[in-house]
């Protein structure tokens, strides 16, 4: 695997681990931020009610005696944590639960805060006919029992924000395996004969990008395989006119006499014509495979038909065969010059060579509908019917 490869693949993984962890710790950061406000303002709710219910539970001053001494075996730390409890009877002094606190008794009843020697205090008073009930509770407690319970509601949270992390990682390199196996696949790919790309367990949204690699490489593959093909048909075909050139070559070298030589001469002449024939018919081929891309225009069908008769007209008068032209309706068609010029030479060709002294070849060109016709028939021995299956193969020639 290359280096650019592993580059988008890590780059990929990065982003989609550092975006789903980013929103998940947003996500989680705000739920907590909600969660700490709730809680905390659930025990402020909470702690007022307890005020309100302690000081709603002192109905006569005599009870504060029993506080107090409850209180005498508590140490420093367990007194300032608790309650303040004042009452004030009709026309008397204030009796408070700790002696060393002293808080001034509001005359309504309700919710208040104040602060007293430089410490702040949230107090419910209830005022009755004949005395006033006050409870107090210093805010600093307030706040630290309120901060406790809000990060106690929040300690889920934030257990579950690092294992978010986790889950993401694992959840991200599992669904990118698939995508690791594929470049793999590409990367250990065979470049004479590719093979397709697995589509398993890939997702829908990849899907069409695999589907549409393995079209590539199926083209690729048969683009190979015509080159591999193509380059055997044509050292096929070579093989026999260079044997034939090299025998020519040394009948010549063997001979001194000028009626052989001149012979022989002609005879090398006409094999250097068939092989220079063949390979220009074999790169003619092998452009036409590489472009796959044919340009078409207006052509007279007549016109193009007529240029190849003209060239075959002098082989043909050499052989003694008639080749003419007995029917040239009028056709314009849409075609490439180049591509049918050459399939008309080519059956022209075959057609004279295979008719025997004294033959014909007739040529004709006639409608049918919206479809341009050209029909080459000849007086020879035509192709046995078990091979009209291999007309069309490549550089097939049946024996004899």
């Amino acid at each position: 695997m290359d280096g650019t490869t592993q580059f988008i693949v890590t780059s990929l993984r990065a982003q989609l681990v550092v975006w789903l962890m980013g929103l998940l710790t947003t996500v989680s950061l705000i739920a907590g931020a909600i969660s700490f406000w709730l809680a905390r303002d659930d025990a402020t709710e909470l702690l007022d009610h307890q005020l309100q219910m302690l000081a709603g539970s002192v109905y006569e001053g005599q009870r504060l005696s029993a506080l107090e001494s409850q209180r005498s075996g508590e140490d420093e730390e367990e007194q300032e944590s608790d309650y303040v409890i004042q009452v004030q009877l009709m026309g008397s002094a204030i009796r408070s639960s700790r002696s060393d606190v002293i808080l001034p008794i509001k005359t309504h009843t309700g919710f208040s805060d104040m602060a007293v020697s430089g410490r702040k205090w949230r107090s419910y008073t209830m005022v009755y006919a004949n005395r006033t009930v006050q409870a107090s509770q210093s805010e600093e407690v307030r706040s630290e029992i309120a901060m406790d319970a809000a990060l106690h509601a929040m300690l889920p949270i934030a257990v579950l924000i690092p294992l978010s992390w986790v889950l993401v990682f694992v959840a991200v390199s599992r669904f990118l395996k698939p995508l690791s196996q594929v470049i793999q696949a590409l990367a250990e790919n065979d470049a004479a004969s590719p093979g397709l790309l697995p589509a398993h367990r890939i997702p829908d949204e990849v899907t069409p990008l695999i589907a549409a690699m393995n079209r590539l490489l199926m083209r690729i593959r048969d683009i190979i395989e015509s080159q591999r093909n193509f380059m055997f048909d044509a050292a096929h075909e070579l093989r026999t006119p260079l044997a034939a050139l090299q025998l020519q070559i040394d009948n010549l070298s063997q001979h001194r006499s000028g009626e052989d030589l001149d012979a022989l001469i002609l005879q090398l002449q006409a094999g250097v014509k068939r092989a220079s024939r063949l390979i220009s018919q074999l790169l003619k081929m092998a452009r036409y495979e590489a472009e796959r891309e044919t340009i078409r225009t207006q052509l007279d069908l007549n016109e193009l038909i007529k240029t190849s008769v003209c060239q075959f007209i002098p082989i043909s008068q050499s052989r003694g065969i008639d080749l003419g032209i007995n029917q040239d309706e009028p056709a314009l068609i849409w075609g490439n010059a180049d591509d049918l010029g050459i399939l008309l030479d080519n059956l022209l060709d075959n057609a004279i060579r295979y008719t025997g002294e004294g033959g014909s070849v007739d040529v004709s060109v006639r409608i049918d509908g919206h479809q341009a016709l050209v029909e080459i028939r000849d007086t020879g021995p035509g192709i046995p019917e078990h091979l009209l299956v291999r007309v069309f193969d490549r550089f097939f020639r049946a024996a004899g």
